[in-house]
């Protein structure tokens, strides 16, 4: 399976996000959710499903492969990880913090993000 665009990557986070929120999406709520026209999302998923990451009843439903969900999940663990970071670590503002980490998930490979997560873990604080 080829890497998918940073914009595809931010489709499938926000449909994987609003599935767990909702339960059911469609077109519109990504629309909305992504401040995009629907023919762009119409456009986004035909895409993802061509590559086998959702499917999508007509005029309807849209729902997560199994490899949809697990690159999803992946995805978002990406940007969770890295506003972490950039918010309580390096002490960002958050709404900066999350434009940052959007921007930043989409090229970070798996083994710089590994070294964050075990800097991370080393340097969390006890709770008290």
């Amino acid at each position: 399976m080829k890497k998918l665009s940073g914009s595809l990557e931010d489709y499938l986070e926000s449909i994987y996000i609003l599935k767990n929120k909702n339960g059911e999406i469609r077109l519109t709520d990504i629309a909305i959710n992504l401040n995009r026209s629907k023919p762009s999302v119409n456009k986004a998923v035909a895409q993802l499903k061509i590559g086998g990451y959702l499917n999508q009843e007509k005029y309807g439903q849209i729902t997560l492969t199994n490899i949809g969900k697990k690159t999803a999940k992946d995805i978002y663990f990406r940007h969770e990880t890295l506003v972490n970071f950039l918010h309580n670590t390096l002490k960002v503002d958050y709404e900066v913090a999350k434009t940052d980490a959007c921007k930043m998930e989409h090229v970070i490979s798996r083994q710089t993000l590994d070294k964050l997560l075990k800097y991370m873990q080393k340097h969390e604080e006890p709770e008290a």
